[in-house]
């Protein structure tokens, strides 16, 4: 933890997540590695704790390794937003209406999924059902997202529905969007505290979880495969990568399908009640329509804006002021009369996007993987856990709806994505043309 200073800018403001405050992320107390584990699952996020949980309840013996704390990266960094998975549906449609259904269809099992482990294992992390509003930035845009309900409903049953932009400032206090989408079933939830309460059950149902446990090879072996961190080896029958964006050069299959993609937030200082029912007067989960998108919600406790984006600058000097400023600059354009409130926290992560922008799980060559959530993975990532750990049980229950979708790269990617910065420019081109 760093303090942050700067014009806007709260005395005694961090570089870590809001959430951190109340759950952050610590190892496990020093262990030595086992020599040998049934299986071993590298990554201790939501897709890593949750197939964790289902595999230790299930009698394996299981090992979690994790390069930092368990739940550092992205599954304590997000916004704690979580929801059907609607806006998949266009591009599951490609597969035709029977795999479209099937695919938005499981982003409900997700999301009940999410609420049944948390329920059961008594975890204490804020999870409330409060809907969904994305606010269209032109009347184009409040058109298509008509047509695309027009589109959904001709497949499958759909309760989001459209409010005008005569009734918007019952969702969002702005005048800058023109109308916009609900969905009601959405949710929100600390995602710090959800990560935390995972990595209790877990080790409560018997996996050993292991913090700074960096895996630096992986080699098949005799029957499975020798897992290595540092100078030490562990000989594994099953092997789990839930690395996500996180994932680098550790598994090249995956490195040249994974685009990892750094996304930032800032948190206001509490804000007065009045405020708050003004601004967001349901406590939804909120977005814009932009391309180059912005996310935003109140804090838990519903004292604070935390507000999301891509982010600005990646190495140097005054990072965080530089992505924290940009992040204000957007939030203003939202909220014009929190130009005094000043920040109190700022802090970014690393997402898995995918080619085809849809999530994956299966095998290859032995080890098993799940991957891509595409900047929506709590619900998604906490399911693709649970469904690779029964793949790995070779249970007989209906597999998953994502696994036999092809899982491709593009010529010349080998993880280093050096086309987003061309991208981002020409999305953001693509927002002002429309804005004009």
């Amino acid at each position: 933890m760093a303090q942050v200073t700067g014009p806007f800018f709260a005395e005694g403001a961090v570089d870590t997540p809001y959430w951190w405050d109340a759950a952050e992320p610590r190892a496990a107390p020093s262990t030595a590695l086992p020599a040998s584990s049934e299986v071993v699952i590298v990554g201790a996020g939501f897709t890593g704790l949750n197939a964790a949980l289902t595999l230790a309840k299930a009698g394996k013996q299981v090992t979690v390794l994790d390069a930092e704390a368990p739940g550092w990266g992205a599954s304590s960094r997000n916004g704690g937003m979580l929801g059907p998975g609607w806006a998949t549906f266009d591009t599951a449609m490609a597969y035709g209406p029977e795999k479209a259904r099937a695919i938005v269809g499981e982003s409900f099992l997700a999301l009940q999924h999410v609420k049944d482990v948390v329920e059961r294992e008594a975890i204490a992390c804020d999870l409330a059902v409060v809907g969904y509003f994305r606010g269209a930035m032109t009347p184009r845009l409040y058109e298509a997202m008509g047509r695309q309900l027009d589109r959904i409903r001709k497949v499958m049953p759909c309760d989001a529905y459209l409010v005008p932009r005569a009734e918007q400032h019952g969702e969002i206090g702005t005048d800058l969007y023109h109308g916009g989408l609900a969905i009601p079933g959405y949710a929100g939830l600390h995602p710090a505290r959800y990560v935390a309460g995972l990595a209790e059950a877990a080790h409560r149902a018997g996996a050993q979880l292991f913090g700074g446990a960096r895996v630096t090879a992986i080699a098949p072996d005799a029957g499975g495969f020798t897992v290595s961190v540092g100078r030490q080896r562990i000989a594994a029958k099953q092997l789990l990568v839930a690395t996500n964006g996180y994932t680098g050069s550790l598994l090249p299959f995956l490195q040249r399908r994974i685009i990892p993609i750094r996304s930032a937030l800032i948190a206001t200082a509490p804000l007065p009640p009045e405020v708050m029912d003004r601004l967001m007067p349901k406590r939804r989960m909120l977005a814009g329509s932009q391309r180059v998108v912005t996310y935003y919600r109140p804090s838990p406790d519903g004292t604070r804006v935390l507000f999301g984006g891509r982010v600005l600058k990646v190495n140097g000097e005054n990072v965080a002021r530089a992505n924290a400023g940009h992040l204000r600059k957007q939030m203003l354009q939202v909220f014009p009369e929190l130009e005094r409130t000043p920040l109190t926290h700022y802090w970014h992560g690393q997402t898995g996007f995918t080619f085809d922008k849809l999530p994956h799980l299966g095998e290859r060559e032995g080890i098993f993987y799940a991957c891509g959530y595409n900047g929506t993975g709590i619900a998604r990532a906490s399911w693709f856990g649970h469904k690779i750990a029964q793949r790995m049980l070779g249970s007989v229950e209906k597999p998953s709806a994502y696994e036999d979708l092809p899982f491709r790269s593009r010529p010349l990617y080998y993880g280093k994505p050096w086309f987003l910065p061309l991208a981002v420019q020409f999305y953001e081109m693509l927002d002002r043309w429309e804005q004009r």
